[in-house]
């Protein structure tokens, strides 16, 4: 997956504007807006594409695994399923958010109505600048999305970006195979290897007390992170009958997160909620453990109060090794 090759083509004025004009007739189109706050946010463009990639507060994954969403509405003694998401293309994604996209795929692999989101969605990435707390490498995992575009070439990076390309003029049997433009200065940023078993027999270390006693349990970072998919499951009932359950995002550094029946909590303090959240970024669970999943695009660290960056703490874990 490093540096991987996909079909690419030479860029030519009129291929981009069939693939522009193709994805307007078809898809609500969306992409990185800054508003009055100064804030950038994935929302609903005009005709005007992005000409660089940006990163939204909020990642891409708000549209895949919205905020709160209804998985079903019980009415008139039946379960109905939600309404199907409109067709909409995401334009202006960085490398590292599209390697977040196939990291949520296999996540969500079995779940419908995920799979009904992500059939609905185009996405485009473009080149971006890299910022001060980004990290992203190439080697951690492979892309998702459908096409990539810059001034010179464009790929295309699923058999729906092909069919797109195939609707502008250009097959695949014209393509040649190059690798996608991976900001070189974001490369270059330190990344501090720690395997799991380091970590583990890192838990007593002074770091994590010192950065517990610093963090304020807010959850901006599990908020932004693109990668993070802990929900809670919540039933409302009408007084007319009517029962929807519905998926909310949840916070692993909420205090009643690691709480079950009975009163017992896993995680009871910040300590212990800090750790987790470090072993979730650099191990992940279930059937991806030990694919790391931060894909360095440094939301956390920028959203975070007091700067708590697991980097750092990666590094400072590092120096204490014999």
């Amino acid at each position: 997956m490093d540096r991987m090759g996909f079909p690419s083509f030479a860029v030519e004025r009129p291929l981009l504007d069939n693939i522009r004009t193709r994805v307007e007739d078809v898809y609500r189109l969306c992409g990185p807006v800054v508003g009055e706050d100064g804030l950038c946010r994935l929302n609903d463009l005009d005709s005007a594409w992005p000409e660089q990639a940006r990163l939204g507060v909020l990642p891409v994954k708000k549209f895949l695994f919205p905020p709160r969403e209804t998985l079903w509405t019980y009415r008139s003694a039946s379960y109905q399923p939600p309404e199907s998401p409109p067709a909409t293309a995401v334009v202006g994604l960085s490398l590292c958010e599209l390697q977040s996209v196939w990291y949520l795929d296999q996540l969500f692999a079995e779940d419908q109505l995920y799979g009904a989101r992500r059939q609905r969605l185009l996405l485009i990435g473009l080149p971006c600048s890299p910022g001060p707390h980004c990290r992203c490498r190439c080697e951690l995992m492979p892309v998702a999305g459908d096409l990539f575009l810059t001034k010179e070439r464009v790929w295309s990076l699923s058999p729906r970006g092909a069919e797109l390309m195939e609707h502008a003029g250009v097959t695949l049997a014209s393509a040649t195979s190059s690798p996608l433009p991976w900001p070189e200065q974001s490369l270059q940023q330190t990344f501090t290897p720690l395997s799991e078993s380091q970590f583990q027999g890192s838990r007593s270390h002074q770091v994590w007390g010192e950065e517990a006693e610093r963090c304020l349990s807010c959850g901006a970072c599990s908020a932004v992170c693109p990668t993070c998919y802990c929900y809670d499951l919540l039933d409302v009932a009408g007084l007319n009958g009517q029962v929807k359950r519905l998926r909310t995002w949840d916070n692993c550094f909420f205090a009643e997160h690691g709480q079950v029946a009975g009163g017992h909590d896993f995680r009871p303090d910040r300590v212990s909620r800090l750790q987790f959240r470090f072993e979730h970024k650099r191990y992940s669970f279930g059937a991806l453990r030990g694919q790391d999943s931060c894909v360095g695009c440094g939301r956390c660290l920028a959203a975070c109060p007091v700067g708590i960056d697991l980097e750092q703490i990666a590094s400072r874990l590092g120096e204490a090794l014999p």
